[in-house]
């Protein structure tokens, strides 16, 4: 049997990562697959403001037998705590069979979550698909918070611009959205920390795709912003609305973002916009009084919003009624 070494990544671990993740998610797509690049890779884990968490385990001749990885962000819940999205998880195909007890998949989460789980990290969580579902809560910890709706809003449909509210396209956020962002944070009672320089690396910096980002403005003052991914829908001709801030009252500013946004799909050809929102926070009725309507996730491919808790305190009850979370936390935006 193969000696499989357990670490840390170490510079270097790149080429050897990228190696088994194109050679698994290429077996594990029908059709369609484009690897993976260098550039897609550094991005996500070596340029991260929050860092980077990877734990592999190598084999005797250098390749890499199975990874846990996964994308740190910096969360403020009346004080700031370290959230990880587990993405990038996988086991070469060579190496899935053998004569250990326990498969290479549990083997290195385990490893992982030992290594990063109230150490480094509060709170772990996933937007995982069936079969990974049914092992993350098995065996790995994970509880449920909710089976995700998709709200849909037909573009055909326009929606007016708001009065004294001007919408800008623009390249990287503005300065303004610090101050803006700061003094909103004690109005949700968990979010995601939104400043500048997470968002540019998030957004602006990103390879592989285009956002829009789009901002409002009542003259001088900043009043919010959306970021727009017309490619890569979770529901075929979608647009998605993966990230925004507005104030939690603030519908004009939300309803001026979101007409540009409904704008700029149609002229890319989708047939509706798309977004996630907690069901349970009352920016939820400012989307759907703007003509959204939600749809069960399981009517194309059902994605469950779990989570696995070390040191935030932080339960699924909980998180389900207070989180303000977004598809920009994830991968799938």
């Amino acid at each position: 049997m193969t000696e499989i070494t357990f670490r840390l990544y170490q510079p270097g671990d790149e080429g050897p990562i990228l190696e088994t993740f194109n050679r698994t998610f290429a077996e594990a797509w029908d059709e369609g697959y484009v690897d993976r690049t260098l550039a897609e890779w550094e991005w996500e884990f070596l340029g991260n403001p929050a860092g980077h968490r990877i734990l592999l385990g190598v084999a005797e001749d250098g390749r890499v037998a199975c990874q846990y990885a996964a994308v740190p962000i910096r969360v403020w819940a009346g004080r700031e705590l370290s959230f990880f999205h587990a993405v990038d998880s996988m086991v070469h195909p060579e190496f899935r069979t053998g004569l250990r007890k326990r498969g290479l998949f549990l083997e290195v989460a385990e490893r992982f979550f030992e290594e990063f789980g109230g150490k480094v990290d509060d709170l772990g969580f996933g937007y995982p698909v069936r079969p990974a579902w049914r092992i993350g809560e098995r065996f790995l910890g994970y509880r449920l918070i909710r089976s995700l709706d998709y709200l849909l809003r037909p573009v055909a449909e326009p929606l007016e611009d708001r009065a004294g509210i001007q919408v800008k396209e623009v390249e990287r956020f503005s300065p303004a959205l610090d101050a803006f962002e700061l003094g909103l944070r004690d109005r949700f009672a968990c979010m995601t920390i939104k400043d500048r320089r997470y968002l540019d690396w998030r957004y602006a910096d990103c390879p592989g795709h285009e956002y829009h980002v789009l901002e409002a403005w009542e003259g001088e003052r900043y009043r919010g912003f959306v970021v727009l991914r017309l490619e890569g829908g979770l529901v075929p001709g979608s647009a998605m609305i993966g990230d925004f801030l507005v104030a939690p009252d603030d519908r004009d500013a939300l309803q001026g973002l979101v007409a540009a946004a409904g704008r700029i799909a149609r002229g890319g050809g989708c047939s509706q916009l798309l977004t996630v929102q907690n069901p349970s926070l009352p920016l939820f009725g400012l989307w759907t009084d703007l003509g959204f309507r939600a749809e069960p996730s399981a009517n194309w491919l059902e994605r469950k919003l779990g989570s696995r808790d070390w040191t935030s305190g932080l339960d699924q009850e909980w998180l389900g009624g207070h989180w303000q979370y977004c598809l920009g936390d994830s991968d799938l935006f």
